[in-house]
């Protein structure tokens, strides 16, 4: 028998269904970096096995999940609450998200693509209506992979994930932030500012390009949620 008719047939990969547990884990986690659940509202097993149609077991594991990325937590006899967000944690995380990004904008200066280049533009330009609540979504997306995008480019895949997952616990901000105050023109307007210095290859001005948009951000979701009623639900 030649070799060729000795090789088996490559089996088809099929997706694995995503489990009961999954899907309620994902709900939960898309309600709650998008506020549909507050900062500091509490929540029970029972209201949400009733809410949902199910057991109390599946959302049980959900929210162990949760309360593992830090995004619920638990009290006894008393059931569980949404993680606060204070503005401590903020500046932290946007500490955190400078340096990467800083980092990320040097590095990709030198390997970033015309294709890498076209796709940062048409990220740029996605924009919202702060009166219609669905187009809120899709932008917030959209600003998450632009960021991702260029740590993306810089070639290093522990940075992207790194990066990914600041992003991702500053995600409540920004959602809080672009309902209380129409950001989707300075963000355009900034992120082709960024997307012109990576395309002139200039990793000076690309490290400080990046680390004055996160500080207008910052300063920017500061003054937004101190002057709103959702700072009853932010701590200092």
């Amino acid at each position: 028998m030649d070799a060729a008719a000795s090789r088996k047939p490559r089996q088809k990969k099929t997706a694995k269904p995503v489990s009961l547990t999954g899907k309620v884990y994902e709900m939960l986690r898309s309600e709650i970096l998008t506020c549909a659940l507050q900062p500091g509202q509490e929540i029970n097993e029972a209201e949400l096995a009733e809410r949902f149609k199910i057991s109390k077991t599946p959302v049980r594991e959900a929210l162990s999940n949760l309360r593992q990325e830090g995004l619920v937590r638990t009290f006894p006899r008393r059931g569980y609450q949404i993680t606060p967000i204070t503005f401590g944690d903020m500046n932290e995380l946007f500490d955190i998200r400078t340096i990467l990004e800083a980092g990320a904008a040097e590095m990709a200066c030198m390997r970033v693509t015309a294709e890498q280049i076209d796709q940062l533009n048409k990220l740029a330009d996605v924009a919202y209506d702060r009166g219609e609540q669905p187009s809120l979504g899709p932008f917030v997306s959209a600003n998450r992979e632009f960021h991702l995008a260029i740590a993306r480019a810089s070639g290093n895949g522990r940075l992207e994930d790194l990066l990914s997952r600041q992003i991702d616990a500053l995600e409540r901000f920004f959602y809080l932030g672009a309902q209380l105050r129409d950001v989707s023109s300075e963000t355009t307007i900034s992120h082709h500012e960024i997307v012109e210095v990576l395309s002139r290859r200039d990793p000076v001005q690309a490290r400080q390009i990046m680390i004055r948009h996160n500080d207008q951000t910052r300063q920017g979701l500061m003054q937004a949620l101190t002057s709103s009623r959702a700072f009853g639900s932010i701590s200092l």
